[in-house]
């Protein structure tokens, strides 16, 4: 019995040093630091393990990054191992790098008036039971996420309204237009519901989901497969429409999508089951009849469009040409009402 028992601790220790020597660097897809922001490898990788964390404060000079023609700079596996041997790290033969590459963007400068609002405004936890509890509240509310889900920075405040406290008031917010800047009217009304208060407010939000990421290049028309995106968390505008994440693949990119962009949700449409040309079954349906036809589209089309048939014949005075609802590959169907007794 012994024995045995020291047989488990071997094990449990072995594992032990096993897990201590899982050291990795995942690079991320994309980054967008700002102006001016010294980037470090924690910036542009998820650092796993000690080893790999104490190195997250090297320095990675951007400018020496290959940009392309849209002003992202590109950082692979590579690159990094070159930081690596210029640290004269000890540790880098037992770590393991992941992922990549990682495109990074530097912001734009905000304009000089935004910058001026934007420090007008304190930061730091809201306390519960002011106005600015209540409206990032109300913000995460909207966005229908958590409110750990939600980053939220005041750019501009109504004569402290924001740091007003709600005793015996009750809060009325109504969103005054919002894209990544979040402007909201405010009114405070007692228990008389006189309007004691008011004023607008502007924040710059940005709000967390998993979106699908393209690990590679998808040329236009091409349908996406599992390993062309991976998911993961991201920081958006609340208004940015990005695909659902779980309904990327097998779906058809609508134009050339770049690695390491996230996928918008007019990026993928429905593959096309149907090509111009093909040769077709259509059902149709009348209210006394239902036929089985075969004709040509005269369209591609996708699962529920209506696109143009012809009825083979060998003489075109004897083509009919109808429209048809695309069901599936090589089926459609027709639906005519008329005749009906």
């Amino acid at each position: 019995m012994r024995n045995a028992i020291h047989a488990i601790l071997g094990l449990l220790v072995l594992s032990s040093v096993g897990l201590a020597q899982a050291e990795a660097i995942r690079l991320y897809s994309t980054v967008v630091v700002r102006p001016g922001q010294e980037l470090r490898l924690g910036d542009v990788a998820d650092l796993g393990g000690t080893t790999a964390a104490s190195l997250s404060g090297i320095v990675i000079d951007v400018s020496t990054l290959p940009a392309d023609a849209a002003g992202w700079r590109r950082i692979d596996a590579q690159r990094v191992r070159d930081l690596l041997d210029a640290a004269q790290d000890a540790h880098r033969g037992r770590l393991e790098l992941r992922g990549g590459p990682c495109y990074i963007r530097v912001a734009s400068p905000a304009p000089a008036n935004e910058r001026k609002d934007h420090a007008a405004v304190p930061t730091g936890p809201a306390s519960p039971g002011t106005v600015r509890h209540a409206a990032e509240r109300w913000i995460a509310r909207t966005a229908g996420v958590a409110r750990g889900d939600v980053r939220i920075e005041w750019l501009a405040d109504a004569e402290g309204l924001l740091d007003r406290t709600l005793d015996g008031l009750l809060p009325y917010i109504t969103d005054s237009g919002r894209s990544g800047r979040v402007g909201l009217r405010i009114r405070l009304y007692d228990a008389d519901a006189v309007v004691v208060a008011e004023g607008e407010v502007r924040a710059e939000v940005r709000v967390r989901r998993d979106v699908a990421v393209l690990v590679r290049d998808v040329a236009r028309r091409r349908t996406l497969a599992a390993e062309d995106v991976r998911v993961e968390p991201r920081w958006l505008s609340p208004t940015e429409r990005v695909a659902e994440p779980g309904g990327v693949v097998g779906r058809e990119a609508s134009g050339n999508l770049r690695a390491g962009s996230v996928v918008a949700a007019g990026d993928v449409q429905t593959a096309v089951v149907i090509e111009r040309g093909d040769r077709v079954q259509v059902r149709v349906l009348t209210p006394t009849v239902t036929a089985m036809v075969f004709a040509r589209a005269l369209a591609d089309g996708r699962p529920g469009e209506t696109i143009g048939f012809e009825t083979l014949a060998p003489a075109r005075r004897d083509r009919i040409r109808f429209r048809a609802r695309v069901e599936s590959e090589g089926r459609a169907v027709s639906v005519t009402m008329g005749g009906a007794s």
